[in-house]
C-alpha cells in the first residue's frame, strides 16, 4: 500500500508526520495511563495527597530517563528487524510504524478505559514483537531467521526481574 509513495513526496512527509502524531499521541496515553497505576496505591492509602504522588511520579520517570539514558529505547528496537525501519528494496517504513503505533495506542486507551490495569511499555514490546512477525511473515522468512528471539528474551528477563528487583530494593 506505502510502496507507490514516492519517497521525499509530501504524501511520504505527510504519512510521516502522523507517525510522528501517533508517537505523540501514544506518549501522552503512556503519561496518564501509567501514572495512574503507579500512584493509585500511595494515594489509596493516604501516604501521599494527589498531587502530590503525581508529581514524585513525574520526577522520578524523569530522573529514570536522565539517570538510564536511552539503554531501554535501544534494546528495544533492536527487537525489530532491520528490514522494518529501512527495508532493503527502498520501501517506506510508514506501514509498520504506523501498525506499530495504532495497535499500542488502540490496548493503551482500551486497557485504561476499562480500567484494566497495564504497562504502556508492555503494549508497545507486544506491538515490537507482532511488527517483527508481521514482517518475518510478509517476506517468507522462517520466524527464526526474521526475529531476534535472543532480543526478545533478553527484554522479556527484565521485565520479570524489575518488579522483583523493586521489591527487594523497597
Amino acid at each position: 500500500m506505502f510502496a507507490a509513495v514516492p519517497l521525499g513526496s509530501s504524501l511520504a512527509l505527510v504519512l510521516l508526520g502522523a507517525c510522528l502524531v501517533l508517537v505523540l499521541v501514544f506518549e501522552f496515553s503512556n503519561g496518564f495511563h501509567d501514572t495512574a497505576n503507579a500512584v493509585a496505591t500511595v494515594i489509596y492509602t493516604n501516604s501521599l495527597k494527589p498531587v502530590q504522588a503525581v508529581v514524585w511520579s513525574g520526577l522520578m520517570n524523569f530522573m529514570g530517563v536522565m539517570v538510564g539514558g536511552t539503554a531501554v529505547a535501544y534494546a528495544l528496537v533492536e527487537i525489530l528487524p532491520p528490514e522494518v525501519l529501512t527495508p532493503p528494496n527502498g520501501d517506506p517504513a510508514i506501514g509498520m510504524l504506523a501498525a506499530l503505533f495504532i495497535t499500542s495506542l488502540l490496548w493503551n486507551v482500551g486497557t485504561w478505559a476499562l480500567g484494566i490495569p497495564n504497562s504502556s511499555s508492555h503494549a508497545l514490546i507486544g506491538s515490537l514483537v507482532r511488527v517483527s512477525i508481521a514482517s518475518t511473515l510478509r517476506r517468507s522468512r522462517p520466524l527464526h531467521e526474521g526475529v531476534d528471539w535472543s532480543q526478545i528474551l533478553k527484554v522479556l528477563e527484565a521485565l520479570l526481574v524489575s518488579p522483583v528487583l523493586g521489591f527487594a530494593l523497597a
